[in-house]
């Protein structure tokens, strides 16, 4: 066990105590924090002895008290008030930290469990997706996608358009998908379709004239009815 040495001086006529510390610092190079360390440069001070032991014992290390009597406080129990929480952040935050993992399937239930959020953030994770090679994390984007139709149906049809002919075939997938999920304005993809029934890439535009079709049968019955 690694041991702080806690110093004693006087201050304004009062004792204080000091603990050596690191400084942590973002990137505009701005200290942040300290936190008690035994190869610090640094110093943390602390107006009474108590704070000083929890503070070096939260950091992990034990103290040496300024009478050299070594020990190892008992940190202090956090009360947490639960109407403090901001869970959505939390969970945000949490989900959105493994959408990049190198395990597939993290990154695939991660892709799916995000779409819960209605956000920007989240709508640029879903088509940047979309591109992916694994084809349970497209899926899965895909499906998020197709959650949120009214708001994400311009950035579908400017995913026709994507240089990467993955999009452009998972753009057409959302759209199939749309058109099976009776989505009301499935008209509005016609137009855009008609233009990747020439595309380059030969599954891309199966998958349009397909896709078209049905999407046109749609049209039509939503007419009728």
């Amino acid at each position: 066990m690694q041991y702080i040495a806690i110093k004693q001086e006087e201050k304004n006529g009062k004792p204080i105590f000091l603990v050596n510390a690191i400084s942590l610092k973002n990137k505009n190079k701005t200290v942040v924090q300290k936190i008690p360390h035994p190869l610090g440069s640094d110093v943390l001070s602390f107006d009474n002895l108590e704070d000083a032991k929890t503070a070096i014992t939260l950091a992990g290390f034990s103290y040496i008290l300024p009478s050299g009597e070594r020990g190892h406080a008992k940190p202090k129990p956090v009360k947490i008030n639960p109407n403090s929480i901001d869970y959505e952040t939390l969970t945000y935050n949490a989900i959105a930290e493994k959408v990049n993992s190198t395990n597939t399937n993290i990154a695939a239930a991660a892709t799916l469990a995000i779409s819960e959020f209605p956000r920007e953030e989240t709508f640029d994770v879903l088509f940047n997706k979309i591109g992916e090679d694994n084809d349970t994390v497209r899926k899965n984007a895909i499906a998020g996608i197709c959650r949120y139709p009214g708001i994400l149906q311009n950035r579908i049809i400017e995913a026709l358009n994507s240089s990467n002919w993955v999009v452009r075939n998972s753009a057409i997938t959302c759209i199939q998908t749309l058109a099976e999920n009776d989505y009301s304005a499935i008209e509005n993809f016609i137009l855009p379709l008609t233009k990747v029934c020439d595309d380059d890439n030969t599954i891309v535009q199966a998958n349009a004239l397909s896709t078209i079709a049905k999407t046109y049968a749609k049209y039509k019955q939503n007419k009728k009815n």
